[in-house]
Formats: C-alpha cells, sequence, structure tokens
C-alpha cells in the first residue's frame, strides 16, 4: 500500500566545503521518490540541487570553513520546495539582464552563470529570495 503525503519537510545542515553537495542531492532525491515523485523528475531536481548547493558554497559562503549550507525541503500541495540557505556575506546581486544560455555558448559573454540557466530551464519554479536577512537563499520548486 502506497503512503499518500499532504505534507511534509525535512532539513539538513552540510558544511561549505565542495563534494558535500552530493549528500544534499543524494537525501533530498530520496525525499522526492519518497513523496511519489518521477524518477526522470527527481534526476532533474538532482542536478538544480547541486549547483543551487554548489553557488551556495562558492559564491555565497566563499568556501570559508565554519560556515554552513542549509537546505529546507517542503511539500505542501502537490509541491516541493527546496530552498537553500547559505551565510556568506556576500549578496547575490544582478544587474544586468543575463545572457542566454544559447548567446553564452555562442561566444557572446562568459559561462560563468549556466548553473543558473540550467536550474530555469529544469525546475517549475526557481529564484533568489529578494528579502533575506542574512546570506542568500535560492529557492527550487517541482510540481507533481
Amino acid at each position: 500500500m502506497k503512503t499518500t503525503y499532504h505534507s511534509a519537510s525535512m532539513e539538513l545542515s552540510i558544511p561549505s566545503e565542495l563534494g558535500y553537495e552530493i549528500i544534499a542531492r543524494d537525501a533530498v532525491a530520496t525525499f522526492a521518490l519518497r513523496l511519489g515523485f518521477p524518477p526522470e523528475r527527481v534526476e532533474d531536481l538532482k542536478t538544480a540541487l547541486s549547483e543551487a548547493c554548489i553557488n551556495a558554497i562558492e559564491h555565497g559562503n566563499l568556501l570559508t570553513p565554519g560556515l554552513r549550507v542549509h537546505v529546507v525541503c517542503v511539500y505542501e500541495h502537490e509541491r516541493l520546495i527546496v530552498e537553500i540557505h547559505d551565510q556568506g556575506s556576500q549578496r547575490y546581486a544582478c544587474t544586468t539582464t543575463p545572457l542566454t544560455m544559447a548567446q553564452k555558448v555562442a561566444g557572446l559573454g562568459s559561462l560563468r552563470g549556466m548553473g543558473l540557466l540550467l536550474i530555469e530551464q529544469l525546475m517549475d519554479e526557481a529564484g533568489f529570495l529578494p528579502e533575506v536577512q542574512d546570506g542568500n537563499c535560492f529557492r527550487l520548486a517541482l510540481y507533481r
């Protein structure tokens, strides 16, 4: 008999060290599979979450030992929301209109920032939450 979830949540905290994103990715993937998300969508989630955690480690926390990346998952109303919080003092600020993936691949700009474009393509919702007091918070959402 399959369990039906109306709401569920999970939280984890990882060191701000490259490689630990794999632990977050695998834990969230297991959570999503348990909630009944299709395996192909869970693969999309794994890729997006890995990119978001790497960004939090590298750009938010600036690879600072002792800082953490917190991952919070909430499932409600047929939607899985995953928030990735860093503790960094460097706030994300996009001051210009970003190039598209096609423009970057065509050599019209730096390949940096491709991860954010990839995340946007893979998730139903993705973006930084603007009113976070400390660090940055990037939100992913996946609909059933």
